[in-house]
């Protein structure tokens, strides 16, 4: 008998009145101004948040039927965007079970019904990776696969503009469900949809309990004019009385001591209030008579005792079931908040003989089944619509707080006993393994007591969270995985390490970074083997470089080219002489630069790769343009515009446009220059490249405040900067706005210029970039003195010209610190009250640069005329900038 029965409905909402209004104003707001709305609703277990949410979707789909409604859930141990996916999958109508094919099919015809003809190909690579569905790469993927952060940004911003498109289509009601238990990457997704889309009749609401704002404080702090916050609290004495009433409708004449003994016993708990009705029934307080009335044994009453909090009341549910129904529920809390009829007959077998001719007919499964349905009436389980395990029959606990206790009650041997048996029945059952089901298998084997299959099993789903640029991920799979597998499986072990540094350096955790790929270098020493002991030294050098700490770069890259070499690594010969290049190239030594670009670009073409040979001709006419030899530069650049066009690298070919547009404009050729950048922009465009967008744009933006013209400047420095944020390129950004400074300086508008530099410079310590910072520092110093502010001011711009020069001497860059110190001669010489101390420092300065120059312009052929002017931005190797 249940209160379902009694009730003939579940009961109206009751007390949230105030709630559900707030919820449908933001809703309106949302279609009356097509600006997205929020609304986070923060409450305890059983308070209610589901039950309001669900009245609002219902009254939405009634009154409102043009607006479309989405909800998922998140879980525990979910996989990365695991609620995100599950909302996807249920906007295109994706089953787990149905054909890959029909369902690539289906999403692209709805993508591109949503899109029209606008780079649909990368929108359903993105949007793909989300649901788990791999489409094809276009050339923009390839050209950015090897930047996770980009790609990081870039699935974001995809998810955001096909949310905004597809709301501008029909309005959307996006529900996130529990998302206290969501991992960080889910809720970074969330949180950036929050704060970014706009220009869309959308109203987003989350759900969770108050752990939520423990582990992210500054959640209502995103998008506070358009984010409301609802807090649930008990319902009011009256309210609760009215529910308990509804839900007891059927009774005849209600007494009031019932309704306020279950007042009384639930504090006002939506949940509590349901379960002192079922307790009611259970006991007998509420009863049937023959004739089918129902009536109140008022004498019963005080036997009936609910405990006063929900952790007690599901105490309480859990002790109501029979042996073989907690039997078979501690079987599925194992498998966690979802699991499988297939996994609960696998448990249900331990210990069991086998028949001695079995024709594969089902024992335990009907039983099973039959148990499951009981429990789904009394809310316990849930039947799932589809299965993540093929073929097999998928549920779900209703309460996930039921599902802990019940695991909870089972000892430590049976919980392992049971989570081995479910690790290799999903062994059997999961052929072709996703990341989510990688981890799962991973999680079962480690409490299964299987460590070392663990380990592999993590580290498996960290390479491919690495692939789809998951970085935190990724790190935290790769950490785990090492410290599963302990100190066996060496070869495993050094290619994790080397995998998990590169993810630690991409991420700027470049301390940790180190410590791995010293690790790494340990065992391939211990195992004296030469090519992996060189890739440790190459990434150990690159970390170096990276932070400009070229001495120690030099000596690391130096020795994995040896050890390379030792191996007959050809490959890892030419990687190394790229990376020992580019540190002479960041020196100003470019005769060294460019004998190792050579060297690299004659083993590559041994090898016959088109793109890595693109790849050389790219970065030997980089060299060549700072030596001031734009004939020679020209013909590499068309020689790997020629491969790049060749091969369908459209990124590549915008790459080698700008690299193009440099060499002019170092020629005296502006106008060729901006065509060329203006060419370049439209292919990066077309390739869909967001950040060679933006790297092209300040270029252009550069070429009119070195003309003079900073007004024409600052839509073209503003459109590059709106890019760069959207993308989170902390470097460009602070690059961008360095050139913003500059162009102000030019327009006299110099407080908002120094601004602007503090902000660069700020930029380029938290990327830990000496050779950009001591740039941003002579640049600071110049807008500093061209205030004329005198006293204290002339100090601080002495002390950013010294900083900078200091700077570049550690770093070891000859052309910067030419420039550093040409540029302090200058303004120590034009101060108005300059004595004869500052007067010979100056002097000594600027012959100091005279000599840099003439030194420099002696190895390179080059002129010392123009060897001083400011660099454009050139595209070099592995990242959209040099």
């Amino acid at each position: 008998m249940s209160h379902e029965r009694l009730s003939g409905m579940r009961g109206t909402l009751v007390g949230r009145q105030p709630e559900l209004r707030d919820l449908e104003e933001a809703l309106a707001r949302a279609l009356a101004t097509k600006t997205p709305q929020a609304v986070t609703i923060i409450g305890t277990p059983g308070i209610g948040k589901t039950r309001l949410l669900s009245e609002l979707l219902v009254r939405v789909r009634e009154r409102e039927r043009k607006v479309r409604t989405l909800r998922a859930s998140a879980r525990a141990n979910d996989p990365p965007y695991g609620a995100v996916r599950r909302l996807l999958r249920a906007r295109f109508g994706v089953a787990d079970s149905a054909d890959p094919a029909l369902v690539m099919d289906s999403v692209r015809a709805q993508v591109t019904d949503v899109l029209g003809d606008r780079r649909v190909g990368d929108f359903l690579h993105f949007l793909g990776r989300m649901m788990g569905l791999l489409f094809p790469e276009s050339p923009f993927i390839k050209a950015v696969e090897e930047d996770p952060e980009q790609v990081d940004r870039l699935s974001r911003a995809v998810l955001r503009g096909f949310v905004e498109d597809d709301a501008g289509k029909g309005p959307m009601v996006l529900c996130f469900e529990e998302m206290h238990l969501a991992e960080d990457d889910t809720l970074d997704l969330v949180q950036y949809l929050l704060e970014t889309a706009s220009d869309a009749p959308l109203l987003l609401v989350v759900t969770a309990r108050p752990e939520l704002l423990s582990r992210r404080p500054g959640w209502f702090d995103t998008a506070p004019d358009r984010h409301l916050r609802l807090e649930l609290g008990p319902l009011h004495p009256d309210d609760a009385g009215a529910l308990v009433a509804e839900l007891l409708g059927r009774v005849a004449e209600l007494p009031e001591d019932v309704i306020d003994a279950a007042v009384d016993m639930s504090g006002g708990s939506p949940f509590l209030i349901e379960q002192v009705v079922r307790l009611f029934l259970e006991n007998g307080t509420v009863y049937q008579t023959e004739d089918g009335r129902w009536s109140v044994h008022a004498d019963r009453l005080e036997e009936a005792r609910l405990p006063m909090t929900v952790e007690d009341a599901i105490q309480s549910r859990v002790a109501s079931l029979s042996r073989a129904e907690r039997d078979l529920l501690e079987a599925a809390s194992v498998m966690g908040s979802v699991f499988w009829l297939g996994g609960l007959v696998a448990i249900g077998r331990l210990g069991k003989p086998r028949p001695e001719l079995w024709g594969g007919g089902e024992d335990l499964a009907p039983h099973y089944r039959d148990l499951l349905h009981a429990l789904e009436e009394r809310d316990y389980a849930l039947a799932m619509p589809d299965s993540s395990v093929p073929r097999d029959e998928e549920w779900a606990f209703k309460h996930n707080l039921e599902r802990e206790t019940i695991e909870r009650l089972m000892s430590a041997a049976t919980r392992q006993r049971f989570h081995k048996t479910i690790a290799e029945w999903l062994e059997l059952r999961l052929p072709e393994r996703t990341e989510e089901q990688l981890t799962l298998l991973a999680h079962h084997h480690e409490h299964g007591g299987n460590r070392q299959r663990a380990g592999h099993y993590s580290i498996a789903a960290g390479n491919l969270a690495r692939q789809r640029y998951a970085l935190q991920k990724a790190s935290d799979l790769y950490a785990h995985g090492l410290e599963l597998i302990g100190d066996g499986f060496a070869p495993l072990r050094i290619e994790t390490l080397h995998d998990y540094g590169d993810v630690l350096s991409r991420m700027g955790r470049t301390d940790e970074a180190l410590v791995a790929f010293r690790r790494m270098l340990d065992l391939a020493w211990s195992a004296d083997h030469k090519s992996k002991g060189g890739a440790a030294h190459n990434r150990i050098g690159r970390v170096h470089r990276d932070r400009g700490e070229l001495e120690d770069a030099m000596r690391h890259l130096g020795t994995g080219h040896a050890l390379f070499h030792a191996a007959g690594d050809t490959r890892g010969v030419a990687s190394s002489l790229d990376d020992i290049g580019k540190v002479h190239w960041i020196r100003g030594r470019y005769e060294q630069a460019e004998r190792q670009a050579r060297e690299a670009l004659e083993i590559r073409e041994q090898v016959g790769d088109p793109r890595s040979i693109a790849l050389s001709h790219n970065n030997l006419g980089l060299i060549l343009v700072d030596s001031g030899r734009f004939t020679e530069a020209i013909e590499h650049f068309e020689r790997a515009l020629d491969l790049r066009r060749t091969v369908g690298d459209l990124a590549g070919v915008a790459q080698t446009l700008n690299n193009l547009g440099t060499v002019s404009q170092d020629d005296g050729n502006d106008e060729r220059a901006v065509e060329l950048w203006n060419e370049a922009r439209e292919v990066a465009r077309e390739a869909g490249d967001q950040l060679l967008c933006a790297v092209v744009l300040t270029n252009i933006g550069e070429s009119h405040y070195r003309l003079q013209k900073p007004n024409d400047a600052l839509p073209y420095l503003e459109e590059a900067e709106e890019i760069a944020t959207s993308l989170g390129d902390r470097l460009l950004l602070a690059e961008i706005r360095r050139a913003q400074a500059k162009t102000h300086m030019l327009l006299g508008n110099l407080p908002r210029a120094r601004e602007l530099m503090a902000t660069s410079m700020s930029g380029f310590e938290a990327v830990r970039s000496k050779p950009h910072l001591a740039t941003a520092l002579r640049t600071m110093a110049e807008i500093t003195a061209a205030g004329g502010w005198g006293g204290e001011q002339v100090e601080r711009a002495r002390q950013s010209f010294l900083r900078s020069i200091s700077l570049c001497e550690e770093v070891g860059n000859e052309l910067e610190l030419g420039r550093s110190c040409q540029s302090y001669g200058e303004w120590l010489a034009s101060l108005p009250d300059a004595t004869d101390k500052d007067r010979e420092e100056a002097a000594a300065y600027r012959r100091r640069a005279q000599e840099i120059k003439d030194r420099l312009a002696g190895a390179t052929k080059r002129s010392s005329s123009g060897l001083f002017s400011a660099p454009t931005h050139g595209l070099g190797s592995g990242s959209s900038r040099a």
